[in-house]
Parts: structure tokens; sequence; C-alpha cells
């Protein structure tokens, strides 16, 4: 009993603060005491008491006791501090760096010393310099690593190529400094300032890291794919690593995007931990985990960064391409080729829909409105919901990017531009919104079901087509919009009558003396081998068919509410025409309900043997009465009907409709913020595959899905110093046409001395086989 009362005397005392002063030190020499009487090991008493300091901390006040006495436990720090750095000296410093960013800190503990008399440790000096200086990178901590010729393995080495292609393009550093230029701005907005009330502690742990718990959250649960705009609301925009992360940590992520169709075969980011996910660390610089990648492309969707990539995608591929159009100085079009990509979206919830191409059906998707240069690649593009606008509102696209496209490099004269379509937007309505305008001019063709002999206004002399086996004809046509009935517009029309027996016609607003219909139709048809076959192949080899991560928005379909509104007006008006009418049709109708049951009895009583009837001859003939009655009703109500057969007819028509659109008033926009980072990523990675194939393949035609094959999956061996990184591609024994094309695109590359993203010279070579 009395060593459970000391004991619990002991634990009382022992929860005393140590404070500073003399109570501290008296505190301190207490604890010391109780350990040392205690009989337990130093560990067992700490597992046992409460104690106030750590286990170096223990040891480091025994020695100062024995030592010192009670004075070597005072606590000799001012209340104050005790700065020994002055102004001057700061000022000193802050001068030394600026002129030379690599300065040491052991030249600059000396010269503190020699010129100020100031001792300061190397940490003191890495603390001041980031006081200085806090966007100044860090240096690297513990001794210089030392790098030994050990060879790594890499399945895809032929994409390190691309990688160092990209990085003498810029195209890491331009995609760092959008995010950093967006979280900038950020910065100086309200929300960034007032982010930390909306901090959420709940199933988090002590760290604030998201537990299991978080996730079975019932608001969690149900705002998951709430919209991206719902829930910026409510986020804590200081939490997420991209507002931290420096330029080189930005470009090594974004490096990762941009390798997902290589190391994932689809585009897809689940499969990123898997086996050939493990070359990000080649690529990247960097092993970087799905959950990883995935915490990233979160951050930039609530950072909203899509609209800067939109806006720099285009100054950037321009500057890179603008040399090319020198290739086309000589002629007086300059074509930009606008297609769609409509991609599936499978959802239990009723999303925008439209067609898509590949699977044949109507149903929720996104589309994607892309802008082709003269030579087919993608210098601009936008995400819709559903589906995407075209005809008129392509002129909107071009508003938004006409302050980056130059005029042709080496041309004399004003070139014109034009813009080549599908036969999706050759509405009328397209066409007047071009004709309000003299900036751009179209080419289109015309649907088979509106030429018509009695449209044409006049007709020109037949003349050979100079570039195939075609007859052309100049003509004038009239055309009414079908939103606007007797709205005609006049346009130019070709003709052309192939030499196997078929026609297409084409719709261009290019002034006759400025362009022969030769050119016009060679412009639109160059479509499919400058355009077309280099999408299909883009597509393939990019993955630009996966749809990334998204969430969803309830808004009112304006559509369907039109429409019920009118159905609604159209079943009112029927209903008061045919009013008496309907009014007979009830009371037969009425009979016949009363008549039902009693049939329905006398069947139940009945068997079905063989196919028939079984019932007694009195119930028998009683059911046949029933059965008469309702047949003489349903032809009273027919020839009710009859007397005003159109207005039943319509009655029912717009009743089925009625049906058919309730609980169809609203509908769910998905959110493409995340899609357009994704495809910005995708969209530059074909611009680099066609950069690389123009610029050191020599430019011969060869699809991306060739070049992904023979070229990107070329397994290679990594040998790396501490400046130089050595990639030797293995030799392709079986392709020798194009080892020795890839052989030169070699030599062109190093040549460039690139610097990759481990920040070593990326020198490439390959090794043929010894037999």
């Amino acid at each position: 009993m009395v060593g459970m009362l000391n004991e619990a005397m002991c634990n009382r005392e022992m929860k005393i603060v140590v404070d500073k002063g003399e109570g501290r030190t008296k505190s301190i020499i207490a604890w010391l005491s109780t350990i040392e009487k205690s009989g337990l090991t130093i560990t067992e008493s700490f597992e046992k008491y409460e104690v106030p300091f750590s286990h170096s901390q223990y040891y480091l006040y025994k020695k100062r006791l024995k030592e010192f006495g009670e004075s070597g436990l005072c606590d000799k720090r001012s209340a104050g501090g005790n700065r020994k750095l002055t102004v001057e000296s700061e000022a000193f410093i802050a001068g030394c760096v600026e002129s030379n960013p690599e300065v040491s800190l052991q030249w600059i503990q000396e010269a503190l010393n020699k010129r100020y008399g100031v001792t300061l440790t190397p940490s003191g000096i890495t603390r001041l310099l980031q006081r200085l200086n806090p966007d100044r990178q860090k240096r690297a901590r513990g001794r210089r690593r030392k790098y030994e010729q050990k060879a790594k393995y890499n399945l895809c080495g032929g994409f390190e190529l691309i990688v160092a292609l990209s990085y003498h393009l810029g195209w890491p550093q331009m995609t760092a400094h959008t995010i950093k230029n967006t979280v900038k701005s950020l910065r100086k907005a309200k929300a960034f300032r007032c982010a930390e009330s909306y901090f959420d502690k709940e199933g988090r742990d002590k760290f604030g890291r998201f537990t299991a718990e978080y996730n079975q959250r019932e608001d969690v649960r149900k705002s998951r794919f709430e919209s991206i705009t719902e829930k910026r609301r409510q986020k804590n925009w200081k939490s997420m690593n991209v507002i931290r992360d420096d330029i080189g940590t930005i470009e090594r992520k974004s490096l990762a995007i941009l390798s997902l169709p290589v190391i994932t075969m689809n585009g897809g980011i689940r499969t990123v931990d898997s086996a050939l996910g493990q070359e990000l660390k080649h690529f990247a610089g960097f092993n970087y985990r799905q959950s990883s990648l995935t915490k990233y492309l979160n951050e930039l969707k609530y950072l909203g960064v899509s609209t800067n990539f939109l806006q720099n995608i285009v100054t950037f591929w321009a500057k890179c391409w603008g040399p090319e159009l020198k290739d086309i100085s000589h002629r007086t079009l300059l074509c930009y080729y606008i297609d769609d990509n409509t991609k599936a979206v499978w959802s239990s919830r009723r999303v925008k829909q439209n067609k898509v191409t590949m699977l044949g059906r109507v149903m929720g998707c996104l589309e994607h409105v892309f802008i082709h240069d003269s030579f087919g690649h993608p210098v601009y593009f936008e995400t819709y919901s559903g589906h995407g606008p075209c005809g008129e509102h392509i002129l909107e696209m071009f508003e938004k990017i006409e302050g980056t496209i130059q005029e042709v490099p080496g041309s004399r004269t004003s070139v014109t531009r034009v813009l080549v379509m599908d036969g999706a937007s050759n509405s009328v309505k397209t066409l007047r919104t071009f004709a309000s305008q003299d900036k751009y001019h179209y080419i289109t063709p015309l649907d088979d079901n509106q030429w018509k002999d009695r449209k044409i206004n006049r007709i020109g002399r037949p003349k050979r087509y100079r570039y195939g086996k075609a007859t052309l004809r100049e003509v004038v046509i009239e055309l009414e919009d079908s939103q606007e009935k007797g709205y005609l517009i006049r346009t130019r029309a070709i003709k052309i009558d192939w030499d196997n027996g078929k026609m297409t016609v084409l719709l261009t607003s290019l002034p006759v003396e400025t362009t022969g219909p030769s050119e016009i139709v060679r412009s639109y048809f160059d479509r499919w081998p400058a355009q077309e076959l280099q999408f299909k192949s883009m597509k393939s080899a990019i993955s630009l068919h996966r749809v990334a991560g998204y969430g969803k928005q309830k808004v009112e379909d304006e559509k369907v509410a039109q429409r019920q509104g009118h159905v609604a007006k159209m079943i009112n008006r029927l209903t008061e025409t045919l009013k008496k009418p309907l009014e007979d049709i009830g009371v037969h109708e009425e009979s016949i309900a009363k008549l039902i049951p009693k049939e329905r009895r006398l069947r139940n009583q009945s068997e079905i043997i063989h196919g028939k009837r079984k019932l007694p001859e009195r119930l028998r003939e009683q059911l046949e009465s029933y059965g008469k009655q309702i047949q003489r009703y349903e032809r009273e109500i027919k020839k009710i009907e009859k007397k005003h057969l159109d207005h039943f007819r319509l009655l029912r028509k717009h009743r089925r409709e009625w049906l058919r659109l309730q609980g169809k008033e609203t509908v769910y926009k998905v959110d493409v913020e995340l899609d357009q980072i994704v495809t910005f990523h995708r969209v530059s990675l074909a611009n680099l595959y066609a950069y690389f194939i123009k610029h050191f393949l020599g430019g011969q035609p060869t699809s991306m899905t060739n070049f992904l094959h023979k070229i990107i999956h070329l397994p290679a061996t990594i040998k790396e110093t501490d400046t130089i990184r050595k990639i030797i591609l293995d030799y392709n024994k079986k392709d020798k046409l194009m080892m020795e094309k890839l052989s030169g695109a070699i030599k062109k590359i190093n040549a460039l001395h690139i610097i990759g993203p481990q920040g070593k010279q990326m020198e490439f070579s390959l090794e043929k086989p010894l037999s």
C-alpha cells in the first residue's frame, strides 16, 4: 500500500511543467533524481512516467549537472535574442549572392569573419540566404553524390529522344511557367487569403493526411462527382502541393503526364504503378506513383489552368512550326482544317448527348473541336460537354487565337485564310455568319439532298480539273435558311463532275477573281492526306479517345423546356377543339371500365386446357355478352374519332411526346477542365512526335503509330555519371532502314547538347549487335 501511495505521489509530481528560471532548474533536478531512484532503465522510466523532455536531453542535463552543478541547467537565452549580423553585413551577403548565385557557403563564412568579425555556421548562412531570397532554390544536402558507371535498363528507351526534344524546344519550361503564373495570380486573390477558414480536419490524422474514414463521410460521398465550380468554393488552396512546388518539380510532373500514353499503353492513369510505369524514373527523373500524379492533376483542375494552357499552346507551337510556313509562301491560300473528336461518356446520369461516331450511337459524350494548320498539326482545341459548337461558332474560336497567327514568312502578298470544314458546318446560318466579315473564308461541301437545278442562278462553262480527273463548273446557287423561312442567300459553288460518274458540290465564299476553281477543289481534297489521315493516326498513338476524370453540374435543358411548353400548348388547343367528342368518348370509356372487372372475374373462374378455355355454359354465355358490349362501345369510340381523324391523331402524338419528355427537364453538364488539361499534354505529345519525324527522321511520310512501334518502344541501356546521361538504344536488325534514319537523328540531337530532367547532358547512341 505504501509503495502504491509513493508511486501515485510520484506520478502527480511528474506532471510539473518545466518553466524557465529557478522553477525550471528545480523541476529538472527532481526528474533526474526520480529516474535514478526508480530502479528502472531509462527507456522504462520514460514509458512509465510523462517525462517533459527527451532521452537525449536527459543525458545532456545529467552531464551539465555533473560538470557545472545547478548553474549548468539555467536557461541562458535572452528574451529578445542576439543578432550577430548588422544591416551592412546582410547587404554585403545579398550583393555577393546576386553577383554570383553559385557562391559557396564557406566563402561567405570566411568573408564575414574577415570583413565584419562575425562567425556564422553553414546552417546559419543557409537560413539567412533563404530569408533574403525566399524563391532561391535550396542547395542539395549531404555529401556530393558520386556516380558510377552503373548500367540501367529502360524498356521504352526511344521515348528518351522525345524527352530530350521537349527540353530543346522548351515545352516543360513553358508548361511549368504557365502553372507558376497561374499560382501567382491565385495568391493575389481574396479566396487564397481566406483559404484556411475552409480547412476540414474530420477524417484526417494528426499530420493532416487523409484516412479511410474520410471517404466514408456522407457529405464526401455525395459531393464526389460534383462540378469543380462548386468544389472550388470550399477549397483550401494553401494545402495544395503545386503552390509550394518549384519549377523543376512541376517540369518533372508534367513530363510524367506527357509520357502516360507510352507507359500505360492507353493513356489512363490507373496503371501507372504497373511494371512499365517504373520507367517514369527515366523519363521524368523521378518514379512517381499513381497517387502523386492523380493529386497533381486534381490540383491543376482546381487551379483552372487549362485556359492558360490553351492560350500558350498556340503561341508555343506557332513559334516551333513557324519556319514550316515558308514551304507554302508561294500559295495564295492558307488553309486551316476544322475537325472534331467525339468521346463516349458512360454515365448512369442523363448527360448531354451527341452521336459518337466510333460507336455509331447517340449517347453522353465529350467533343473536341480542333483547329489544324495547313500541315495537319493541331494548333488549338476546345472541349465541350455534348455537341461542340460548329459552323458560326468557329469564328469565335479564331477570335481567341488570331493575335498569335502570323503572316506567312517570305510571302510578298497578303495570304487569304480559308477554313476548310466538313458537311456538318454547311448550314445557311453559318454561311451568313461568314458573310458578315471579310477576314476568313470557308470551303465546305453541299449535301446531296440540297442540290437542285431550280436553285441554280448561273452556271459557267466546263473546265478540266488541273489536279485530277474531273470537270469543274462555276455555279451561283440560292439557299434558304431552315431556321428563318423565306431568308435566302446566294453563294459561290463549284460543281465537280468526276470521270467515274460521281458528283460533288463545294460551297465557298472566296471571290472568283481571287482564286480559280482548281485551287479551291485541291485545297478541300488535300484535307485527307494533310489532316484527316494524320489526325486518325494521332488519335490512336496518343490515346486521344480516352476521357479523363470528370464531375457533373446539373443544368436546365432549355430545348426540353421549350418542347414541353409547345407540346402542352398543342394538347390544350386540341382538347378545346375536341371538347364535345372527348366528352362522348369519356361516356363510352366509363361504361367499358365498369364491364372489364366483371369480365375479369369470369375469366379467372375458367381453365385453359390445350389452348381452349373451359367454362360452364351459363358462364360462357355471360362472358361472351360482356365481350360484345365492350366491342360495341369501342366501335362507337372509333366512329367518333373517325369524324375528327386528323385532330385525334395529333392529340395522341403530342400526348406521347409529353410523356416522353417527363423527367428530362434537367441534364448534367460534364466538367471539361481536367479533360482539357490532359488533352493539352496529349496534343503536345503529338506535336513532338511530328516535329521529330519532320526534323530528325528526314520528314518522309511516317504515321505516328509506326513511329511509336519502331522508335519509341526501342529498349535502351542507361549509363550515368555526375554530368552525363548516356542512352544506348538497342539496334533492331529486323528494321535496318529505320535504324539508318535513327542513326542520323541521333547525330542531330547529340549536336544540340541537351540538358534533361536529371540536370545532366543527354547523349544518345545506337548499339549494333555483335552478330
